[in-house]
């Protein structure tokens, strides 16, 4: 078996440099929303969220210089946050859950993520968010697929 890693980025249009002066203060637009896309054919083991929001929020470098995001602590940006996982007809492939369960865990690479379990043969699924809080989830999540090593 291969392990391929598909990544689906959310909110990254908060990352363009040139894009704080039309965002401003007003993160509504990204507080609630989908975003879509294809999980190559395999089976699916895990997924796990990688923010690209910095750690030290005083320095970071989000929204062109930090001054927006960064006076939120690192705890609030990363909780109350719920998201949901369905495939392209509709069913929920996890449960509503916070985005702290997505953070990978201790225990190795493949071993820290959400587990999950699901063939997927070109799969669209996508990924919604409410954010409760009122800061935006910033980053991507990362799926673990295991395929065949058969080039058959």
């Amino acid at each position: 078996m291969k392990k391929i890693f598909k990544r689906i980025k959310v909110n990254k249009e908060l990352l363009r440099l040139d894009a704080s002066p039309n965002i401003g203060d007003d993160f509504s637009n990204y507080l609630i929303n989908t975003q879509s896309d294809t999980i190559p054919t395999g089976k699916v083991k895990g997924v796990y969220f990688i923010s690209y929001v910095s750690q030290n929020p005083v320095s970071s470098p989000i929204l062109g210089g930090g001054n927006t995001i960064s006076r939120f602590s690192p705890s609030t940006l990363l909780s109350h946050t719920n998201i949901i996982l369905k495939d392209s007809r509709g069913h929920l492939l996890t449960e509503p859950t916070d985005i702290q369960d997505y953070q990978h865990k201790s225990g190795g690479y493949p071993l820290g993520f959400k587990e999950l379990d699901f063939e997927s043969k070109n799969e669209r699924i996508s990924i919604s968010w409410e954010t409760i809080v009122g800061t935006p989830i910033l980053g991507e999540f990362i799926f673990v697929i295991e395929t065949d090593n058969c080039a058959c």
